[in-house]
């Protein structure tokens, strides 16, 4: 009477056995992948051989227009077997921490000239669609990914790169040579694994060398005598030195240049001046005196041309400037002692600093 119930618990369990060993094989087809082939292109992005940047242009100004590789959709055949279609773009570069805006969000990334970056964008393509620019970035080095899946048959993919230079620095001091190189590079996947990437079938996109030529005048020191005078030409605090010290601010060898639309590049825009006086202030926009022994009561406030207090450890524009022409150009000034205070005798001297702002 029992052996009924045992066949029929043999039964069961291989009937459980059997149904394991098939989910196995299952999976064991799911993680195949696919094949691809294709690629091998190396597609060129020409910068302008040289590049006029003004010192203090803005970080995150553009320098160049963006150069923009074609839009191709079929460097790569692949072939699915219930798995993704992907490609990936990547760089080997160095991110900056600056950002621009082109079809939104670009990252900049560094070059091998300081406070000069490269802003790469890119869009890649799978199964003849885009996901457009930026999209799935993450994290360094990838720029942009696209993935469809699971699918099974065949697919093409491609890409396509813009990139443009950027200011990466509040001042370029510097200039040199951006190197050339591969700024990205783009292949297909048939799946998240590594051993579905097929790094062999990169399409790199190289750009050309760019010469960075930072934009400034010169500006000599100047020295100016200020003269001799009595405690008694002070009378009140307020009181001038009855005779103003002339002296001129040379801005020279100002280049000339074309502006470059739609960037910073090819000229200086704008040139602005500040004057700081080394040892702080006495009273407002009054230099206080250096030096042991020194004068005491009195500081040094400048005047410009029209006589009026020139404001000190402020920027102010150079009128006049031409940026297609540049050349030289002359701030005619004077000097006065001031009166602070009680008034002792001894040397009257200080000095300034002359700022110059490029933009």
């Amino acid at each position: 009477m029992n052996w009924p119930l045992m066949e029929i618990r043999v039964t069961r369990f291989l009937r459980f056995w059997v149904a394991s060993v098939l989910a196995c094989i299952s999976m064991s087809v799911w993680a195949t992948g696919g094949s691809c082939s294709g690629g091998g292109q190396t597609v060129t992005l020409a910068l302008p051989a040289t590049v006029s940047v003004p010192r203090d242009a803005a970080v995150g100004s553009l320098l160049t227009a963006w150069v923009q590789s074609p839009a191709v959709t079929n460097y790569w055949s692949c072939n699915e077997n219930n798995d993704n279609a992907l490609t990936y773009m990547l760089t080997s570069l160095t991110p900056s921490g600056v950002s621009v805006s082109f079809n939104g969000t670009t990252r900049v990334f560094n070059t091998n000239v300081p406070g000069i970056g490269l802003a790469i964008a890119g869009a890649t393509w799978a199964l003849g669609g885009t996901q457009g620019w930026n999209r799935g970035t993450g994290t360094s080095p990838y720029i942009t990914n696209t993935g469809y899946g699971p699918f099974t048959g065949a697919w093409s993919g491609g890409s396509q790169v813009a990139v443009a230079l950027v200011k990466t620095a509040a001042q370029l001091t510097v200039g040199g040579t951006v190197s050339s190189g591969i700024a990205a590079y783009a292949y297909p996947a048939t799946s998240y694994s590594s051993g579905y990437q097929f790094t062999n079938l990169s399409v790199n996109y190289v750009t050309t060398p760019v010469q960075i030529v930072p934009l400034t005048c010169t500006t000599p020191d100047v020295n100016v005598a200020m003269g001799t005078f009595k405690t008694t030409d002070f009378p009140n605090v307020g009181s001038l030195s009855p005779n103003p010290a002339s002296f001129t601010i040379q801005i020279l060898n100002c280049p000339a240049g074309t502006a470059v639309s739609g960037t910073q590049a090819g000229a200086i825009h704008t040139v602005q001046y500040r004057i700081d006086p080394t040892n702080g202030t006495a009273a407002t926009n009054v230099a206080a005196l250096s030096g042991s022994p020194s004068a005491t009561g009195v500081g040094i406030q400048l005047f410009n041309s029209a006589g009026t207090v020139f404001p000190l450890s402020t920027l102010t524009t150079l009128s006049g400037y031409n940026s297609t022409s540049g050349g030289n150009y002359s701030i005619p000034m004077t000097a006065r002692y001031y009166r602070t205070g009680t008034v002792t005798a001894g040397p009257g001297n200080t000095t300034m600093t002359l700022t110059m702002s490029y933009q």
